[in-house]
């Protein structure tokens, strides 16, 4: 992603603010210009509009930015009236994906048209968003036009990106759509109180997938979890196991989470020396087959799937039951989720394991999960035989949608696991 920004002189814009910030404004993703348009028989290069707007709402957004795991932030929020393209940025506390969506507006007539995506680091995300954010600031301050809310907020920022506890906590705002500078105490108290279980990327998907939940239920929920007797949730040889998968399938720089669960549960088949026939379709089955036959399931709660927990002797996953009695293949594959958590993050920690969907550690279990329980060479197969979603699901103890996904997905599970 690029900016190009050429200030116009003398403009007639009656706000400093915007005055001073009058520009040329283009915007590339890869080698494309999304700021293309067209407006009736007119084909524009590029959006002539004061900036500053968009400066400041990147800065007031900018935890819940690189915070929420969900949520794409468009800059069509920062507009302020005038057409510009839709360009959507979205992170998943890995990958920050940037891309543009076709669009138009009427009176006048403005068409843009959608873009390639661009997938960047976080620290290249911050570091272009950052340095536009800058030309601004230092534009008006050359203008004269200081101490204006971008300005001053933009200072907050830095120095709270400069202090890692400052910028967990705001991050962690962030994942609940809070403003991390205008916060209850009541609502501090929660992240301080989650900081205390979870740490890093950890805390912040425990955050996004607990927004709108009861998370005083969650917490006293992960209490009780932690005073049952370890035996019913431990597995001790999985870290063993972890660790000879990721030798195996070892990590793959840029890697998307999907490709990292898919080539890690055909790792951890092979290490279960478990052939492409063997089928795995109980919750019992799956936790005998990782070393406890005293595995149970916890009372439900919203929020959590599986948590994932350590001690001296293992690895702990406590696995929710649902309410109104969930199905089995629902909890064999939150269960092979949480296996799959361990696998592809093998270092001692503590985890959620949840219901975001474009989170990059979710997307790892749960691509994890449809490989290790429901092999798409397998379901392929069936499928090639004429039988039907319901009848493959009832033959590896998933659901229909695992089926379905599977098969819709089978090329990119086949390059992402190629040598």
């Amino acid at each position: 992603m690029r900016f190009s920004v050429r200030w116009l002189e003398n403009a007639e814009n009656r706000a400093p603010e915007e005055q001073a910030t009058a520009a040329e404004f283009r915007i590339w993703l890869g080698d494309s210009n999304v700021t293309r348009y067209l407006s009736g028989e007119h084909l524009g290069t590029a959006i002539n509009l004061p900036v500053y707007s968009i400066a400041e709402g990147l800065v007031l957004d900018w935890w819940r930015l690189f915070g929420n795991r969900e949520e794409e932030v468009s800059l069509r929020r920062y507009r302020s009236g005038y057409a510009i393209p839709d360009i959507r940025m979205r992170f998943d506390g890995a990958a920050f994906d940037v891309y543009a969506e076709q669009s138009s507006y009427r009176n006048p007539e403005v068409r843009f048209w959608s873009g390639q995506t661009e997938t960047m680091s976080r620290e290249a995300a911050e570091a272009t968003l950052g340095q536009f954010i800058g030309d601004v600031l230092d534009r008006m301050k050359a203008r004269e036009v200081e101490a204006t809310t971008a300005a001053l907020r933009w200072e907050r920022v830095r120095a709270s990106m400069a202090d890692p506890d400052e910028r967990a906590f705001c991050e962690a705002a962030g994942a609940l759509g809070e403003d991390p500078y205008n916060i209850s105490d009541a609502i501090a108290a929660e992240i301080e109180c989650s900081a205390g279980i979870f740490q890093d990327e950890a805390l912040t998907e425990f955050l996004a997938g607990a927004r709108g939940k009861d998370r005083h239920l969650l917490f006293e929920w992960i209490g009780d979890a932690r005073k049952v007797p370890g035996y019913t949730a431990r597995f001790a040889d999985l870290r063993d196991l972890a660790n000879q998968i990721s030798q195996n399938a070892p990590a793959r720089v840029g890697e998307p989470g999907w490709a990292k669960g898919y080539r890690r549960a055909r790792a951890c088949r092979q290490a279960l020396g478990l052939m492409s026939t063997d089928r795995i379709t109980t919750v019992k089955h799956l936790a005998e087959k990782l070393g406890n036959a005293n595995f149970r399931a916890k009372r439900p709660v919203d929020g959590l799937r599986v948590f994932r927990d350590e001690d001296n002797r293992g690895v702990l996953l406590h696995l929710r039951s649902g309410s109104n009695r969930p199905s089995e293949a629902e909890q064999l594959f939150s269960l092979a989720r949480g296996v799959g958590d361990v696998a592809c993050f093998p270092d001692p920690c503590v985890a959620p394991i949840n219901d975001l969907g474009f989170a990059f550690r979710q997307r790892c279990g749960r691509a994890f999960a449809a490989e290790f329980l429901a092999p798409v060479a397998e379901v392929r197969s069936m499928y090639a035989d004429g039988r039907d979603h319901l009848t493959i699901a009832n033959e590896f103890g998933v659901s229909e949608l695992v089926v379905s996904h599977q098969l819709e997905n089978e090329a990119r599970i086949q390059q992402a696991c190629a040598a």
